[in-house]
């Protein structure tokens, strides 16, 4: 497929495939990634470092220190009587302001997709991954696009069928350097095994007879 895209590129394993997807599906890809307050220095290396070795046309940096996960908002005391633990990386409007973002973007750069990572797994918790609501921000960005001349950007979600497993798959075929993604939810030099992210990404590891890389190099 001709043309540009902007990949939504975080330094985690579903952004790493969507960013090299792109690049098997377009002819010019770029790259966009948000520091919100508190995010994690080697989050931030993890997708300089995909960035670069894919090449890609331009890597955009936005710096949104207003933008805080619940558990920060709350200075770690957000009490919610559900047990799930991805409450404490919860954003409100998180994909309304990040994609809203890069369509601002995308329209100086020419660029007629935006591509997302969201799983078949994120909905489930983060109603705003959802393919119903990306379709409204779709049907919003064609009525306000002025220098698309007729064409507007559009969010593609890859990703979006697929569950843990699936991804590790296409990623292993996309030749992704899936040693230099990052997961983890803590800080320090490496992965620390325990928060609910390294968690479930083990486990789809194991589930497939492999040993992550990133833990591996860790």
């Amino acid at each position: 497929m001709d043309g540009k895209a902007l990949v939504m590129l975080s330094g985690g394993l579903d952004s790493a495939t969507c960013l090299y997807w792109a690049k098997e599906k377009f002819s010019n890809v770029s790259a966009i990634t948000f520091n919100y307050f508190g995010r994690l220095a080697q989050e931030k290396q993890a997708g300089a470092r995909l960035a670069k070795g894919a090449g890609v046309a331009e890597f955009i940096e936005v710096d949104l220190p207003f933008v805080k996960e619940a558990s920060d908002f709350y200075n770690g005391r957000l009490n919610k009587q559900e047990p799930d633990t991805q409450w404490s990386s919860y954003v409100p409007a998180r994909n309304l302001m990040f994609y809203s973002i890069a369509a601002h973007y995308a329209e100086y750069l020419g660029a007629k997709r935006i591509v997302g990572g969201h799983n078949l797994h994120d909905v489930k918790f983060f109603k705003d991954s959802s393919k119903d609501y990306i379709e409204k921000l779709n049907a919003l960005f064609k009525e306000g696009c002025l220098l698309c001349d007729g064409q507007a950007y559009k969010i593609l979600l890859p990703l979006s069928e697929l569950d843990r497993k699936e991804i590790i798959t296409l990623a292993m075929k996309l030749k992704i350097p899936i040693e230099q993604t990052w997961s983890c939810h803590r800080e320090g030099s490496v992965h620390c095994g325990r928060c609910y992210a390294c968690k479930l990404r083990l486990e789809a590891f194991r589930s497939l007879g492999l040993n992550d890389p990133a833990f591996m190099r860790s």
